[in-house]
Parts: C-alpha cells; structure tokens; sequence
C-alpha cells in the first residue's frame, strides 16, 4: 500500500511525496508549516469560541449598551485571527488530500489517513484533544476537497 507523507523540502516548503511501506505515525513528522498551522488554528478557534460564547449571552438583536457593544468590539480581533488560521490550515489539509486523490485514493483512504495526519500531529503536541471537534471539522473539509477536485 502506498502512502503520501509530508516532508520539508530543501526550499523550505512543504511538499508531499509518495512513500512506501511505511505508514504515516510510524516515526513520522509531520511538516513544520503544517505543525505551526495546526497549532496556530487550534489556539484561535478556542479563543474565538470564548467570545462566540460570551456575545451569546446577549440579544444582540435588543441590547446595546455600551457593555454589550465593548463584548462585540473585543470579539472582532479574535473572530478575525481565527479566520485567518483557518485559511492557513485549511491550505495544508487541502494539499494532502488533493494529494491523496492524485493518487487515486478512494475517499476511505484518504479520510483515515486525515485521521493519521490528525493523530500525528497530536502525538507531536501541535493539537491537543478537544474532544473530537477539530477532527470532525478537518475530516468535513477533507470530503469536500476531495468532492470539489472530481
């Protein structure tokens, strides 16, 4: 079986390349630029949803008050990086999976090896557990790149 592994090429960028008989956790490292990604996406989703939460606490269609528009204003930035992370990581797991279609692998293969790439990057403390959420968004995004390249 054939596999698809990050490696960090001599330029710096992130590249993929088609490997053999080794799978993706065995003594893998995934990709600096995909580490980093990962790492930075997971940080601002977690601080986005903190402001997410506390605007929820309000009928933002009737109240505001100076509070409520202070909670509003301070959310902005947050929601913004978050954003910004996402289109960053996004970028990388677009890269694998397109990849991986490349390759002609069925959508089964690819969302295991997400998954793989997920539990990498975990074991390599970039991601820490969250309960499933990020998986689950990762692997959403991973059916419709694969979807969209057909």
């Amino acid at each position: 079986m054939s596999e698809v592994r990050l490696v960090f090429s001599w330029r710096s960028k992130m590249s993929f390349q088609r490997q053999t008989a080794k799978s993706i956790s065995d003594n893998s490292l995934a990709a600096p630029e995909v580490a980093v990604a990962a790492t930075r996406y997971q940080s601002f989703r977690d601080i986005e949803r903190e402001h997410l939460a506390l605007m929820a606490k309000y009928n933002l269609a009737l109240e505001w008050t100076p509070e409520v528009r202070q909670v509003v204003f301070n959310a902005g930035d947050p929601v913004r990086h978050a954003r910004d992370a996402r289109v960053a990581f996004r970028y990388h797991v677009r890269e694998f999976v397109l990849s991986l279609r490349h390759a002609h692998e069925p959508l089964s293969t690819v969302l295991e090896r997400t998954r793989s790439l997920l539990e990498l990057l975990e074991t390599q403390g970039a991601l820490h557990s969250d309960g499933g959420g990020l998986e689950a968004e990762v692997l959403e995004w991973a059916i419709e790149e694969y979807e969209n390249a057909a």
